[in-house]
This record gives structure tokens, sequence and C-alpha cells, in this order.
């Protein structure tokens, strides 16, 4: 059986306890936002299908050519360069939300034919299409005589 889950990078797995004291909500600015969207920075949803896995990345105010998938050892990465920041004057402003910076996802690509993988984008809505590679049988139990 195979599942869509999110990749993890082994070092996210292993990283320091020290790092996660520093990490806590306590050590963190009062304005960032990063819970509100999660570190990663984009929600997705995944759905199952009978043939395929439905991938539905919220990307909004990003622009298709500013969004990269790649496939590599079995882990498609969605990353986002993202910019909405207006150049104006913003003289008397002390603070002020704007979205920058690069935004990444990683998933595992197993049990998932890679070379028919399909994305199409719109109203914000990035929309991956992971076919899924059929199951082998499971092998019957076999006794091995010893001799």
């Amino acid at each position: 059986m195979y599942s869509m889950v999110p990749y993890r990078n082994r070092r996210e797995v292993t990283r320091p306890l020290m790092n996660d004291l520093f990490n806590d909500r306590f050590f963190r600015s009062f304005f960032d936002m990063g819970d509100m969207v999660g570190s990663a920075g984009f929600r997705v949803d995944v759905r199952e299908q009978d043939d395929a896995y439905i991938l539905e990345a919220e990307l909004p105010g990003v622009k298709p050519e500013d969004v990269t998938l790649t496939t590599e050892d079995d882990v498609l990465t969605i990353a986002a360069d993202v910019n909405t920041e207006k150049k104006t004057d913003r003289s008397g402003y002390l603070y002020s939300e704007r979205r920058t910076g690069h935004m990444e996802r990683r998933f595992s690509l197993d049990g998932i034919r890679q070379e028919e993988i399909k994305a199409t984008s719109q109203n914000g809505i990035l929309t991956v299409t992971l076919p899924k590679s059929q199951p082998e049988p499971a092998k019957a139990p076999r006794r091995i005589e010893i001799q």
C-alpha cells in the first residue's frame, strides 16, 4: 500500500534538541506569522482517487512562473518565490505584513509514476496530479525446508 505523506529531510528529524528550545513560541518574534500557515509557508491538501493522488497547494498571489516543481531521488519538491511587497513610500509605518521569501514543501513519490505527473494552476491553487503505480501483488508466504 502506498501513501502520500510530506517528505521529511533526515536533518529535520534528527536535529538537536537545543534548536527546538530556541524555536519555541516564547523565543520567537511577537510578529512572527509562521504558526498561521506552518513553518513551510503554504498549506497543502492531498486527496486519494482510485488511480492517482491529487495534491492542492494554496499559493495565493503567486504567479505560476514563480513556482518550481521538481522530482529528484523519489521526492517531489514544490518551491515558490514570493514577493507581494509594493514599492511605495512607507514613511510612518511601524510594521507592515507583506509576504516575501522562499517557500518549499517536499513529498515522497514512493508508488508514483513520476514521468506522468501533471500540474495546473488556477486562482492561487496549484493542483498536482500524481498517478499511482500498480502495486505489486503480495507474495504468498513460503515455507523453507531445513536440510
